[in-house]
């Protein structure tokens, strides 16, 4: 897999035998792939591997996640504009170029997708303040209707978003895993402690209580929310 990723951005192809005509990285997809390598990091770790694959293993999956925050540093404006307006063209791109890590843009694929949003590897304070606002971009879930996981909207494929259980409780999940987390560690202050709205997390599980076992109002329980209720997305949680 590690053959896959960029030596420059640190993301992996969506699809790596065509990249001549398709040099596209999928928010998602590379946040998968970070949690294979970071999982066979932790495997030789558990092991005693003294041949340096540990160290090499654990510092793609911080590089691939970090093109991720990177990538989405790049349209801060957009954020402060979506954290308005809560609209298809404000929201963040989960796409990104495959080789330079900035925003695929394009009117034809469904960006808005709430489940792509996650943790990640801070190095400066910047970057702490970035995160503080995904959080605030994440919070309001229980009332965006998005594209879901599967990139589709409704059950009928006719371009319509609604709620969906999965990036609602993708959401919850995150909120639950950051709030009140110092994210430099004991080298941070309380300028580095992530806040997460008690009330939003509140009006997050009553939506996603409500909703479940459903996925959405056009589709029935399928994979998307079992991966949440099983906390496999709260694996980087502790990455860091």
């Amino acid at each position: 897999m590690l053959k896959y990723q960029h030596p420059f951005s640190g993301l992996f192809p969506r699809r790596p035998e065509a990249l001549a005509h398709d040099c596209v990285a999928h928010v998602r997809d590379n946040v998968y792939c970070a949690t294979v390598i970071w999982a066979l990091h932790r495997a030789f770790q558990r092991i005693g591997d003294d041949s340096g694959q540990s160290y090499e293993l654990r510092q793609s999956a911080v590089k691939c996640m970090r093109a991720i925050l990177l990538g989405w540093m790049r349209q801060a404006d957009r954020l402060e504009k979506f954290k308005i307006t809560q609209n298809l063209e404000t929201c963040l791109h989960s796409r990104l170029d495959y080789e330079t890590g900035t925003p695929v843009e394009g009117t034809g694929y469904k960006h808005l997708q709430m489940d792509c949003v996650g943790l990640y590897i801070i190095h400066t304070k910047i970057e702490a303040a970035f995160v503080q606002n995904l959080i605030f971009y994440l919070e309001r879930a229980y009332r965006i209707p998005d594209y879901g996981m599967w990139e589709r909207g409704s059950k009928q494929n006719r371009d319509i978003t609604e709620l969906h259980a999965s990036s609602i409780g993708m959401a919850k999940a995150a909120l639950e895993s950051v709030s009140g987390f110092n994210i430099f560690g004991s080298e941070g202050d309380h300028t580095t402690v992530m806040f997460a709205d008690a009330d939003a997390h509140t009006r997050n599980s009553s939506i996603l209580s409500t909703l479940l076992p459903r996925e959405s109002a056009s589709k029935v329980a399928k994979l998307d929310p079992l991966l949440v209720i099983g906390g496999i997305f709260q694996l980087f949680s502790g990455i860091g």
